[in-house]
């Protein structure tokens, strides 16, 4: 009776450790699957939150029409908040696009307060910004815009600089050369004066 007692016992015992075998894995790759899901929603999370975000034009340009209203009403405070917004939101947005305008207002804005050098620092400030944007997006258009506003500051040296960028990303497509030729001849013979607006061959212009 101890023999059938004990081959009970051990019978037990093996149905239970094959009981325990068979779920065990998928209880491990239960939890291991949960983990990743926690994880990969960790790495989400932080992606989003460090991710630029998505601005319009209107985001900057609102805020510097403003700034030449107050300007043409005197109000030169009001029309300086109103372009360290723009600047502010041009800087967040990624964008060259945003830095070039920031830039053109930062000149008017010196000539007509009265502070033309500060404001034409401030604007190479943020053309230096742009063009880096637009070398690293590969833009040809941001390059030449930036190229033609370097062109009104006088500031030759970065001129040949862009230029230079534009050529390499124009690399073979033979109406982009011709493109960068066009913009780079317009600056190099005949420098734009300050205040003189710039037009870019296709169409792109401030």
């Amino acid at each position: 009776m101890s023999d059938e007692h004990g081959l009970m016992t051990s019978e037990d015992a093996m149905t239970e450790s094959w009981s325990t075998r068979w779920y065990t894995p998928l209880v491990v790759l239960g939890v291991a699957v949960l983990v990743l899901m926690v994880l990969a929603l960790a790495i989400v999370e932080v992606l989003v939150a460090e991710a630029p975000p998505v601005v319009g034009p209107e985001s900057w340009t609102t805020p510097l029409e403003r700034a030449d209203e107050a300007l043409r009403d005197g109000d030169v405070r009001q029309a300086l908040a109103w372009w360290r917004e723009a600047r502010s939101v041009a800087l967040r947005s990624q964008q060259w696009e945003g830095l070039v305008e920031v830039g053109d207002a930062s000149r008017r804005l010196g000539a007509r307060a009265g502070f033309r050098r500060d404001g034409d620092a401030q604007a190479r400030d943020a053309c230096m910004t742009a063009l880096e944007r637009a070398r690293r997006q590969h833009s040809l258009d941001g390059v030449l815009r930036v190229a033609a506003a370097f062109g009104e500051l006088g500031e030759r040296e970065v001129v040949v600089h862009a230029v230079r960028i534009a050529e390499h990303q124009a690399a073979d497509d033979p109406r982009a050369r011709e493109r960068v030729r066009a913009v780079a001849d317009r600056l190099m013979t005949h420098p734009l004066e300050v205040g003189t607006p710039a037009t870019i061959p296709g169409g792109v212009e401030p």
